[in-house]
């Protein structure tokens, strides 16, 4: 088994999830993704590995993780539609 870093950025935490970059962001305004510490102004989100690849093996923490995404895009489209 691979030594993956103690503490990753938002990037790495994609990667080890499978998912694109801006849905990491969405995660992480959901609060289904919690950085490790206090946030600094202009500092990195750092994310403890042992929590992601925990959370990366809950069947119940993926059924939040899909049902954020949609909800996200639905009030997306939801927005386009009332624009027009």
């Amino acid at each position: 088994m691979p030594r993956y870093p103690a503490l990753i950025d938002l990037q790495q935490v994609c990667w080890l999830l499978g998912i694109k970059l801006h849905q990491g962001d969405i995660l992480v305004q959901k609060r289904l993704l919690v950085p490790v510490g206090k946030r600094r102004i202009r500092k990195a989100r750092l994310f403890a590995t042992a929590y992601v690849l925990e959370l990366a093996d809950d069947l119940e923490w993926l059924a939040k993780v899909k049902d954020a995404f949609s909800l996200y895009w639905e009030k997306i489209n939801a927005n386009k539609d009332l624009a027009q």
